[in-house]
């Protein structure tokens, strides 16, 4: 059950989204998951599942959760009308007639109503704080076919199996993807609804969540675990060594020289978010 408290985007915002679900739901036959959407914006999944569960009013858009995951079907997209609807691939995804703007899938205007909406959301509410981590499980997720463990998204990620774990536990219980306990082996696999998310539209997205503060947060708490792991190991380090007979007074004198320039180290290096 969803217990998200997203705010929900004004009416300019969300009808970009809806447009663009719509576009989307074209393409895939009038049935679309929260994270199909994913790589036509850049927003966390909770604010698009917010936009698609308010289009639902079980005549032109119904939800069902028959595989499990939040199923959006359009009644009347343009591919179950009798005329086809072909969307010029130069024009904006959602307004479908103006161009877009430079590598984006929106036009200028369509672009602006968006970022100027997702701004104002952001000073609320810590949404890119999520959608940093959660794109990035995605795009690798789509990346490699099949069931997935977390040991191997976690080895082409930025992040400890630890933490990854507890990442896709928490969408897990968002229904983004499924979490499956094989009872016979004690082990643990999580599947993702079918998608693809393209190297270019994962860059895109990402350039334009990072532009929010509160993207850093996750960032940040990635920097501080690593200088405690970093300084743990120097203390095991000075035991060791303590036992080895070194001089305590030299050993004290190094850790405090060296852990310094290590946590500041750590704290300015810039993690690339994976790309390949």
């Amino acid at each position: 059950m969803n217990t998200d408290t997203t705010p929900i985007l004004n009416e300019t915002a969300a009808n970009v989204v809806e447009n663009i679900a719509f576009q989307v739901a074209q393409r895939h036959g009038g049935i679309i998951t929260v994270n199909q959407l994913a790589p036509y914006l850049p927003l966390s999944l909770s604010l698009i599942r917010s936009c698609l569960d308010n289009m639902v009013d079980g005549h032109s858009v119904i939800r069902s959760e028959q595989d499990r995951f939040p199923l959006y079907e359009f009644t009347k997209t343009p591919e179950t009308c009798t005329e086809t609807h072909e969307v010029d691939a130069q024009c904006c995804l959602s307004c479908t007639t103006n161009p877009r703007s430079g590598d984006h899938m929106l036009c200028t205007e369509c672009l602006n109503a968006l970022e100027k909406e997702l701004n104002r959301v952001a000073e609320s509410t810590g949404w890119p704080t999520k959608a940093v981590y959660e794109h990035e499980i995605l795009y690798i997720a789509a990346q490699r076919s099949g069931l997935h463990n977390a040991a191997d998204l976690a080895g082409y990620s930025r992040y400890t199996l630890k933490r990854m774990q507890k990442k896709l536990k928490a969408m897990a219980l968002e229904q983004y993807l499924i979490l499956d306990l094989d009872k016979t082996t004690a082990t643990i696999t999580y599947q993702f609804p079918k998608f693809s998310y393209p190297k270019d539209a994962y860059k895109r997205n990402m350039e334009v969540i990072r532009r929010y503060p509160a993207s850093v947060a996750e960032d940040m708490e990635l920097k501080i675990i690593r200088i405690i792991l970093y300084l743990a190991g120097m203390l095991l380090a000075v035991f060791v060594l303590v036992l080895m007979r070194i001089p305590l007074l030299i050993l004290i004198i190094c850790f405090v020289i060296i852990a310094p320039i290590v946590a500041i180290k750590i704290w300015r290096h810039k993690d690339k978010p994976p790309e390949e």
